[in-house]
This record gives structure tokens, sequence and C-alpha cells, in this order.
């Protein structure tokens, strides 16, 4: 169960507004400065490679970026792409129908390809 469905679970009301306000708060900590945008990523669960039984990544293509002037736009933009694809109530990425999931954060420069090289096995 993903964290964004346990919040719904909790404070039926104000869950999204909690997610996007604690996203808020750890981007700026671990970045020490605000954040510019908002990306939005479809993401897949990629094969990596044979080793120790296979192994797997996740991969991330840009679909949308929108930028940010204020803490009280960010987090209506944020909410409002919770909304928009559905991220409560996607699957996730383990699910063998699951192609691909979206995911929205917070970021100050436009969204890109991630990772930009394949990871290797070590």
């Amino acid at each position: 169960m993903s964290y964004l469905k346990r919040l719904q679970e909790f404070y039926p009301l104000t869950y999204k507004a909690r997610y996007a306000i604690n996203a808020y708060n750890v981007r700026t900590e671990w970045e020490n400065e605000e954040p510019t945008t908002v990306t939005v990523h479809e993401t897949t669960l990629n094969y990596g490679g044979p080793e120790e039984g296979g192994w797997f990544y996740q991969a991330g293509y840009p679909v949308k970026t929108h930028c940010i002037f204020s803490k009280k736009q960010a987090i209506k933009t944020f909410i409002q792409y919770i909304d928009e694809y559905e991220l409560v109530d996607q699957p996730s990425l383990g699910v063998s129908t699951t192609y691909y999931n979206y995911e929205v954060s917070y970021a100050n420069g436009y969204a890109t390809v991630y990772p930009e090289t394949k990871p290797h096995y070590c």
C-alpha cells in the first residue's frame, strides 16, 4: 500500500495537502533551497540483469514541468497533479499488469529522463 493511500485512510479530507506539504518540506531540507518547478514523470520498472536471480531498476520519462513562484502555488499545483494523474489509485509497479505509473515531485529544473545511464550490478 502506498504512502499516499495510507494518508487517505487516516486523513480523508486533508491527505493531499499533507502529502504535498511534506514533499515540499523534505525537498527544501535536502536541497537547502526552495523548489522552482513541479515535475511529472512516467515511471517504469526495467530489467537490469540476471545477477542474483534478476534485478530491476526504476526509470522515469518526463511528461510535464510546471514553474512555481510561491509555496502556496507549489502545493496547489502538486494537489492538482495528484488528481489529474490519479496517483492515489494507481497500482504498484511490482504488479505484472502495471506497465507504468506517474510520479509527481518538486525540482529546480525541467523534468528529464532518469537515470541518465543504465545502472550496472556491482
